[in-house]
């Protein structure tokens, strides 16, 4: 398994390139290292392959999250939230493969119509693997290297690697958080209230996740077909009451 703290650039040095855009093979020892070069830049990745081939990701095109999960607290009752609950969401990246050297970048909560928007609020502080920057909440990250824009808020990698040098509050400009889990997101939002929402108004929270060759300083798409989490609930404006026994004097 690939050390999620080693240094990217620790290969290059022994790379053989024959042109922009191509793949090249370092010298076997005992394993092989699968190199990219992306427009004649002077950075490169190095992805340790355990087996005795060599891996092209652009014929591979696999997911990156393994395995995940999310609780919810508390849980719905019947489907559905009273308006006013504040929920808190723990979202689990268990297990990660980060494919052509994907490194987890950045997660995003998409939100129904049926929650108080404004109240979303992120809880603790996630997981960070590679030790070399921090996880902030942000409300949007523009990609240095893709242009790609996120709007948020959510959770995202702030690092000096792979660009900046220094953590600046910009985790569009550098690398993310390594290639090995597990990470754990949280935040917190309130039901929005009756009226506007009425019975049955989507509560549903779509989890988007992203690599930093999505939105980071790194360019590649390998982890983009990663499957969003969703979860569904709906907001019940009148709370149900029971009718107890009638008495007859």
């Amino acid at each position: 398994m690939l050390d999620p703290h080693f240094n990217r650039t620790d290969f290059t040095n022994n790379v053989i390139v024959s042109g922009e855009n191509h793949f090249a093979n370092i010298v076997k020892t005992s394993e092989f290292y699968l190199i990219y070069r992306k427009r004649n830049r002077t950075k490169m990745r190095a992805l340790i392959l355990s087996f005795v081939f060599i891996f092209f990701s652009f014929i591979s095109k696999s997911q990156c999250i393994i395995s995940d999960n999310v609780v919810v607290n508390p849980a719905p009752v019947g489907g559905t939230y009273q308006p006013g609950q504040v929920i808190t969401f723990t979202y689990t990246i268990t297990n990660y493969q980060g494919l052509s050297v994907n490194w987890m970048h950045g997660i995003v909560p998409q939100l129904g119509p049926g929650w108080s928007i404004g109240s979303l609020q992120p809880v603790g502080s996630p997981t960070n693997n590679s030790g070399s920057g921090q996880w902030i909440w942000v409300n949007s990250v523009t990609s240095s290297a893709t242009g790609n824009v996120i709007n948020g808020p959510g959770w995202f990698y702030d690092s000096p690697s792979g660009g900046p040098g220094v953590i600046d509050g910009n985790p569009g400009n550098n690398w993310g958080d390594g290639l090995i889990g597990p990470w754990t997101f949280q935040w917190s939002i309130t039901v929005g209230s009756c009226p506007p929402n009425q019975n049955g108004t989507s509560l549903s929270v779509v989890i988007l996740n992203f690599a930093d060759g999505e939105t980071g300083s790194w360019i590649n798409y390998d982890c983009a077909q990663d499957v969003n989490e969703t979860f569904n609930a709906t907001i019940q404006c009148c709370q149900p009451f029971a009718i107890g026994p009638i008495s007859h004097n």
